[in-house]
């Protein structure tokens, strides 16, 4: 059984301590790999990308009602640009490569919210770039040392601004030949874990502290906007978002 683990903080409170069967294999994959890896079949289970978990959903199900969202502010996932986003019709957009289903949503931003079209979304971190979208632990050092761009879009919040619900950026999910056992297994290693870590925020905060190079105590507030048993807000977020990604052609 191979698990996927985002190394990002705010997937840390699935993962620290998180004990799993032994002969289940736990390897490391940003989002956009690791959508690439489970279409691959190289995945049995793992917090899969929104929009991978929509792609792959012949493949795979719901596992239990874990995700990661927010309601408002995520701090992690900006677009970083010289103009207001208003102001960013015919401008270079540059992507991050790890992203997958926040490149979706500032696309979404972007046409449909605001009627703008970009000349461009590249992939990477181009210098010359209008705008640079980041993601996780790379959005969070880049908007604690930021010099270049003077304008930082929360894209979570421009949704909730937008469409009044949650965003949904990832939902647990396992293939659905792994087996009911395997389900089960899995399902109950993370609820106990989960329920562990939602008591040692403070915790986690101070052991990554040092390597992000930002307070604790941000990093703490931070972990704490993040909604990880997913309700019913967050599945009309869902349905939201895949109805617009599907009326656009975005998937």
């Amino acid at each position: 059984m191979r698990v996927a683990r985002i190394p990002y903080l705010n997937s840390a409170p699935f993962f620290r301590g998180l004990i799993l069967p032994r002969h289940c294999e736990l390897t490391d994959a940003v989002p956009r790999e690791l959508g690439e890896r489970a279409s691959r079949g190289e995945l049995d289970a793992g917090l899969l990308p929104v929009t991978d978990f929509l792609r792959l959903a012949d493949r795979f199900e719901r596992l239990g009602p874990f995700g990661i969202a927010v309601r408002g502010r995520a701090q992690s996932v900006v677009l970083f640009s010289r103009k207001p986003i208003r102001q960013l019709d015919g401008a270079t957009i540059a992507v991050s490569e790890e992203t997958s289903t926040t490149a979706i949503l500032l696309r979404l931003l972007l046409e449909q919210r605001y009627h703008l079209a970009p000349a461009a979304y590249e992939r990477g971190q181009r210098p010359d770039a209008d705008a640079l979208l980041l993601i996780g632990d790379d959005a969070l050092r880049f908007q604690h040392a930021n010099t270049r761009y003077p304008y930082e879009t929360d894209v979570a919040f421009e949704w909730w601004l937008w469409q009044h619900l949650p965003f949904v950026f990832a939902v647990w999910a396992i293939r659905k030949d792994a087996g009911a056992p395997e389900h089960k297994r899995l399902e109950t290693a993370l609820s106990r874990t989960l329920a562990m870590n939602s008591k040692a925020l403070a915790a986690i905060a101070n052991d990554a502290s040092p390597g992000l190079g930002i307070p604790a105590e941000s990093l703490r507030s931070y972990l704490a906007n993040f909604i990880y048993r997913l309700s019913r807000p967050e599945e009309e977020g869902i349905r939201r978002f895949q109805a617009l990604v599907e009326t656009h052609h975005l998937l």
